[in-house]
């Protein structure tokens, strides 16, 4: 496995180690929704290639709208991620 792989995993494993405490935030400045509950959903989606995603919940905002969830986060830009998101 290359050093970019390996140091993306050590990413993706810290990241969503501390995800419960810091998705809220993320999405409220970025979105700028008020997440008050979400619910794991599942992410082990079979198909030709196996994706699964950094975050994948439904969330429900402080004015009752309930929406899906879908999070990935990067190392580098990548201009195709639309099309790899596109895949989940």
């Amino acid at each position: 496995m290359g050093q970019s792989k390996q140091q993306s995993n050590q990413y993706d494993k810290i990241i969503k180690e501390n995800l419960e405490l810091t998705l809220p935030v993320i999405v409220r400045e970025v979105l700028g929704l008020n997440i008050v509950s979400s619910e794991e959903l599942p992410d082990d989606i079979q198909h030709t290639k196996e994706r699964k995603p950094d975050a994948l919940k439904r969330v429900t905002d402080s004015e009752g709208n309930t929406y899906v969830l879908h999070v990935e986060f990067q190392v580098k830009d990548e201009r195709d991620i639309i099309y790899r998101m596109v895949e989940y």
